[in-house]
């Protein structure tokens, strides 16, 4: 069951790019930083390394990504195929902070590669931990365009397609809601991309703690 849900996580970062230059930004609206919970676990793979809560989040790297995945429903088995998941990936080296110019360029690029199935609901710059981010809103409803383009890039293969059962068993999950914010830790930009089913604040709660005690190495 997790490969379905974590399929639809890699379509994002397939259509996700930045490229920008640097320039001096006004003050943004600013993310409040997390709450410390009682319980913190960290997590290495791929080069990153966060905390999660422990009472809340599993971390599992089985398919090619640093995830944190919502403890009870996993634990129970996943049984709607809809468990909350949080997904992080390193991208370029950066130097400097992210301007409105790179959220700009970034939602341009998704737009013109006009994939059907997502949509931007929503973007702005915000300010976390005294640094610019860029924040957005997503839907996603996979389709045949997506699958293809996560197989030519090499995201997924037929035989991932097949061990879910199929592409009409990917299709099938719905449209899924995710918020995203891309951030520079340790000179790389970090993207952070959380999936949610009802409401977000936990999903929400657990990026900002990634991020906020986020390494690079």
């Amino acid at each position: 069951m997790k490969r379905k849900f974590a399929l639809i996580m890699l379509c994002i970062l397939t259509v996700a790019a930045l490229a920008g230059c640097q320039s001096k930004e006004p003050e943004y609206p600013a993310l409040e930083d997390p709450k410390q919970p009682s319980n913190v676990k960290d997590a290495t793979y791929s080069g990153f390394t966060g905390s999660y809560d422990a009472d809340k989040w599993l971390f599992d790297s089985s398919l090619g990504l640093f995830t944190i995945y919502d403890k009870e429903v996993y634990e129970a088995g996943n049984p709607d195929g809809k468990c909350p998941n949080i997904n992080v990936v390193i991208s370029q080296d950066y130097e400097g902070p992210l301007t409105s110019e790179d959220m700009d360029d970034l939602m341009t690029e998704i737009k013109n590669m006009n994939v059907s199935g997502f949509s931007i609901e929503k973007n702005e710059m915000k300010t976390f931990d005294g640094q610019p981010i860029i924040y957005y809103e997503t839907k996603t409803q996979l389709t045949d365009d997506m699958i293809d383009i996560m197989i030519e890039n090499g995201s997924i293969t037929e035989s991932d397609i097949d061990a879910v059962g199929g592409r009409d068993a990917l299709m099938a999950i719905g449209e899924t809601d995710q918020l995203g914010i891309s951030a520079i830790v340790d000179g790389k930009i970090v993207m952070v991309t959380g999936t949610y089913y009802d409401n977000s604040d936990d999903v929400m709660e657990a990026m900002k703690l990634l991020l906020k005690t986020g390494k690079v190495s």
